[in-house]
């Protein structure tokens, strides 16, 4: 990375520091090609007012411009007078855009929902529904607490297909990282049609996040989330791009956050980010925070857990876009969705080198919502929950293992 004295060059304005704006302007997000596509789509199909009902299913990578192309579709749709919705399967994801975009109006706020409540809504009355992050989408939308007498043996994605005449799905098949999460291409191109909806599909291909166009790439392969996995090649950045996309390899938590605390100091905005290998353990109002994740004499911080702030520090879903959140460690419930300009990862015990494979200890997850899973989905779910840690960077990654055996296989992948 440069030294402490040169310029961090932070990336662009981030998606959520535009969203307000993309919901009352056009062009506020620069589209590629491939959105530009299914724009287009999705205008002529909005259009065709008597025509059938269309679902289009749009998969893309980290960073590929999902959720600009989400914000677009709706901002456009509701300043042509449609009745539109956008809806996730995450409450940080929902929360910070209610924050950002919805800030100071319940009615906009109210744009912003869960696929839960999206489900909800009165069959055929939306023109629009965006639903973005759909791989996060569920057999059906109930839940512990939903009464007997609201039960419905309709599975999420037909009620969401009924909610509005074009629903739009945006996904990444690897980003799916708990039990429960069944939205694939294949799996909503079949329920759509088993709605009787005429169905499109398109796929997201141009880069939007990372400064380097083969850093997405280079982690799928680091990880093996290719369907025909070949082992982690070495780093080698964009030689013909400048600037360049910044990575490298700490020795200890102290030296990844003194590599941050640099940037930091150049205006850069920066997280640190951790497997799930550490309790994460609820702070009270009055109390201090629980430093609960402990490697050596190091002791940090997890961001807060719940919907209140505490002592100053932003609640979970606010993670990864108030400054103060920078103070504490977060996870990928707090993370996936978000981007900021350099993150340090964490890599626990869960996810090992071992001479020539990764090797995951289930027993190192301490993730309540593993508790039970096959060895093998475990194994998928901690790997791609790594994947998505790392692609939250723009401008740089400091990546760190907590095994040694590991941190020399990184070091020999990223030479600095």
């Amino acid at each position: 990375m440069p030294t402490a004295g040169s310029p961090a060059r932070s990336a662009a304005p981030t998606l959520f520091d535009l969203a307000a704006r993309s919901l009352t302007h056009a062009d506020v997000f620069a589209l590629s090609g491939d959105q530009r596509a299914v724009l287009d789509r999705v205008r002529q199909s909005l259009a065709d007012e008597n025509g059938p009902k269309v679902v289009v299913v749009v998969a893309g990578a980290a960073g590929s411009g999902k959720s600009a192309l989400a914000l677009t579709l709706l901002g456009e749709a509701l300043r042509a007078g449609y009745r539109a919705r956008h809806a996730t399967g995450s409450q940080a994801f929902t929360t910070a855009l209610r924050k950002t975009a919805g800030h100071g109006s319940r009615a906009t706020q109210r744009l912003f929902q869960y696929f839960g409540t999206a489900a909800d809504t009165d069959p055929h009355s939306l023109d629009l529904l965006v639903c973005d992050d759909a791989h996060q989408l569920r057999a059906t939308s109930n839940t512990r607490y939903t009464p007997a007498s609201r039960r419905s043996d309709r599975t999420q994605a037909a009620q969401l297909i009924e909610a509005a005449r074009l629903v739009v799905f945006l996904l990444d098949e690897d980003q799916a990282v708990r039990p429960g999460q069944i939205g694939t291409r294949d799996y909503l191109v079949s329920a759509a049609r088993a709605c009787g909806a005429t169905v499109h599909t398109a796929e997201l291909t141009s880069q939007h996040r990372h400064r380097s166009v083969c850093y997405d790439s280079w982690v799928r392969n680091l990880l093996g989330l290719d369907a025909s996995p070949r082992s982690p090649t070495s780093w080698n950045a964009d030689e013909d791009t400048d600037p360049r996309f910044e990575l490298r390899v700490a020795d200890s938590p102290y030296e990844l956050e003194q590599l941050l605390r640099a940037k930091t100091e150049l205006g850069a905005s920066t997280r640190i980010t951790a497997g799930l290998c550490w309790p994460w353990s609820d702070a009270r109002p009055g109390n201090p925070m629980v430093e609960g994740i402990v490697i050596g004499d190091w002791r940090r911080p997890w961001s807060v857990k719940g919907q209140r702030a505490v002592n100053g520090m932003p609640p979970s879903p606010l993670w990864a876009i108030d400054p103060a959140g920078a103070g504490q460690v977060g996870s990928v419930y707090s993370a996936q969705g978000f981007e900021y300009d350099y993150g340090g990862v964490i890599f626990g015990p869960d996810l090992r080198w071992r001479d020539d494979r990764w090797v995951t200890d289930p027993a190192a997850a301490r993730d309540d919502a593993l508790d039970g899973a096959p060895a093998a989905d475990i194994d998928r779910w901690v790997r791609r929950t790594y994947g998505v840690l790392l692609t939250r960077s723009r401008v740089g990654a400091v990546l760190y293992s907590t095994d040694a055996e590991t941190r020399a296989v990184l070091h020999d992948l990223i030479a600095t």
